[in-house]
């Protein structure tokens, strides 16, 4: 399965040295994230992916398209500021055999991160996807979980650079006749 995952630079040198990229509990962004991630966790394995006590590791479904997709998807995720937060990103573009993917609704996680940061009893995740949020013209509704990444399903690395939507648009100069 084509997929693409923005990681912070530094997981390159895991890769490189191990061979792989793993998650890493001391490395989820906020610890009050971890009952949902591992409920994510347990799906996985219910579904036949052990992530060795790990936590997963977040993905899109499709290639890295090098447009604004990709950029706004990762934008809206990290809330880069400024160009020195996005050089700490790359993106890997990677193949990924399809019994190491797990696939989920990105709205109904959000739902359920929400419902456990709101609530003090145990909210159930629905795991269903919508036909809608699998068209491809719903980009991003669509999340992927993998228990790691192996250094031969990554087909390419990149910066991640900012949108376009965050650049000014150039306007045209025109000169008038007679002018």
């Amino acid at each position: 399965m084509r997929l693409w995952t923005v990681q912070h630079r530094m997981v390159l040198k895991s890769l490189e040295d191990s061979g792989e990229l793993v998650g890493d509990w001391a490395r989820v962004l906020s610890h009050s994230y971890r009952p949902a991630y591992e409920e994510m966790v347990e799906e996985m394995a219910r579904r036949g992916i052990d992530c060795a006590g790990r936590p997963p590791l977040w993905a899109w479904p499709g290639p890295d398209t090098r447009d604004d997709r990709v950029a706004l998807t990762a934008e809206l995720l990290l809330n880069p500021d400024g160009p020195e937060e996005y050089d700490r990103y790359v993106v890997l573009d990677l193949d990924v055999p399809d019994e190491f993917v797990v696939l989920s609704s990105y709205g109904r996680w959000n739902d359920f991160l929400e419902a456990i940061f709101m609530s003090d009893g145990s909210p159930r995740m629905d795991w269903s996807i919508d036909q809608d949020e699998l068209d491809e013209q719903t980009y991003g509704r669509v999340q992927a979980c993998l228990p790691r990444v192996a250094g031969p399903w990554v087909l390419s690395i990149r910066p991640l650079k900012p949108s376009s939507l965050d650049e000014p648009e150039e306007t045209p100069c025109t000169v008038e006749a007679g002018e």
